[in-house]
């Protein structure tokens, strides 16, 4: 099992600090023509369009229902964020972005290394150890940058 410093530590490069394969490198100077491209077909969730704006709407919703199911009682739903998130500000979901990953690394500073072992709920009604949903959360940053940087190779 990994420690919260570890873990802290490979959640920071997911999403902002390994220059090649983060999040942020993959949003790094994007325009808003590119953010916001619908490809002509997209054969993914029926729930998504294609384009980078819903990925970015999809890591962020997941930070935080994810979170809320583990730590909060599951307050935050997908119905809920529905309201609450921005789709249309290519500045705001890139700030709500930043917000999702500080819950994140909030969540995962707030516990000790016996509370990683605990198992904790997560969407959907699975549960994990803590630790395995903060690895899940890690690795959804790094999946969807992959797409992200696909995406952006593809259209500009």
């Amino acid at each position: 099992m990994l420690s919260v410093g570890q873990l802290e530590s490979l959640a920071m490069r997911a999403f902002s600090e390994s220059p090649w394969h983060s999040l942020l490198s993959a949003l790094k100077d994007i325009t808003e023509e590119t953010f916001f491209f619908v490809p002509e077909r997209h054969s993914g969730f029926p729930w998504m369009n294609g384009s980078i704006c819903d990925i970015v709407y999809h890591v962020t919703g997941d930070k935080i229902v994810q979170l809320s199911a583990a730590f909060d009682g599951g307050n935050e739903t997908w119905d809920s964020l529905k309201t609450k998130l921005s789709k249309s500000d290519m500045a705001a979901m890139v700030e709500e972005l930043h917000g999702a990953y500080e819950l994140e690394l909030s969540k995962l500073k707030s516990l000790n290394e016996d509370e990683l072992e605990q198992k904790v709920a997560t969407w959907g009604g699975k549960r994990m150890k803590a630790y395995e949903l903060f690895l899940m959360l890690i690795e959804h940053d790094l999946y969807h940058a992959g797409q992200i940087r696909y995406i952006r190779n593809v259209i500009e």
